[in-house]
C-alpha cells in the first residue's frame, strides 16, 4: 500500500452510505448496517468514520453511544486488498482518541475467539481485556465470514485512560495451573472448505471457554502460538 490514509469522522448522508456500502463488500452481505442506522446512531451521540486512500474508502468503523462510560464499537471492516496494511489499527486508534475526547472510560466489542489475527489485534496489539464470553451472541448470521456457523462471541473492554495514550498487550506465557485453549489456523477458510470440521472447532472452543462463566475465571491474554490462556485464579488475589 502506498500513500496517506486519511481518516474522518462521517458527516454526511453521503459518508454514511460510503461507510456501510464498504462493510457490506467486506462482509459480502446485504444492509449489514444500513445507512440510516449509522445516521439514527450518530444523532445520538455515536461514532462512524472512514478511511480514505485518495478518493477510495478502504475501512470504516462503527461505534453506538452508552450511559454506562463504554462506547460500544459494533464493527470495524477493512477492504480485501488492504487487510494487513495498518489500517485497522489506525481507525481504532481514532476511535480511541474520540472516545478519550467524549470522556469514555473504555471502548467495548465483541470477536469471534476463533479467529486467530483477531485474538492477536485485540488482545496483544491494542491490548483490550476480555471481560465476558457468550454462545451465539448474535443467533444466525448470514455473512459470508460467519455463514454457517454459530456466533459465539468474546466481549472485550479496551481501556481509555483521561490522559496519555492507548497501549499494546503482550504474549503471555501458561503456567501448570492454566487452562490452554488453542486456535484452528484459519476458521474462516475452513467453513468454506470443512464445515463439519469448523463446527467441531466451535463446539471444542465452547467446552473449554465455558470455563469463564465461574466467578474466579479470565482469560490472562494469549501465547505466541495463539492460544488463550484462562486462569482459574482470582484476578484480584
Amino acid at each position: 500500500m502506498s500513500g496517506i490514509i486519511d481518516i474522518q469522522l462521517v458527516a454526511t448522508t453521503a459518508d454514511a452510505a460510503e461507510a456501510s456500502m464498504l462493510f457490506d463488500r467486506v462482509w459480502e452481505a446485504a444492509s449489514m448496517v444500513p445507512p440510516e442506522i449509522i445516521v439514527a446512531a450518530l444523532h445520538s451521540g455515536g461514532y462512524c468514520a472512514l478511511a480514505r486512500l485518495g478518493d477510495t474508502v478502504v475501512g470504516a468503523s462503527f461505534a453506538l453511544a452508552s450511559n454506562n462510560g463504554i462506547l460500544h464499537s459494533h464493527v470495524t471492516g477493512v477492504a480485501k486488498g488492504h487487510s494487513g496494511s495498518g489500517i485497522g489499527a489506525q481507525l481504532k486508534r481514532h476511535q480511541w482518541n474520540w472516545a478519550q475526547a467524549h470522556g469514555y472510560r473504555a471502548i467495548g466489542w465483541t470477536f469471534d475467539p476463533l479467529i486467530r489475527r483477531n485474538a492477536w489485534f485485540n488482545l496483544v496489539k491494542l491490548g483490550a481485556e476480555v471481560v465476558s464470553y457468550h454462545e451465539n451472541f448474535y443467533g444466525e448470521l448470514a455473512d459470508s465470514i460467519n455463514s454457517g456457523d454459530h456466533s459465539d462471541r468474546l466481549y472485550v473492554n479496551w481501556s481509555v485512560s483521561a490522559t496519555g495514550n492507548s497501549t499494546s498487550g503482550v504474549f503471555v506465557v501458561a503456567t501448570g495451573n492454566d487452562v490452554v485453549v488453542p486456535t484452528p489456523d484459519d476458521i474462516e477458510s475452513l467453513r468454506q472448505l470443512d464445515r463439519c470440521a469448523a463446527l467441531e472447532w466451535r463446539l471444542r472452543h465452547r467446552e473449554l471457554l465455558r470455563l469463564l462463566w465461574q466467578p474466579s475465571a479470565y482469560i490472562r491474554g494469549l501465547t505466541e502460538n495463539s492460544e488463550y490462556v484462562i486462569s482459574t485464579n482470582d484476578r484480584k488475589a
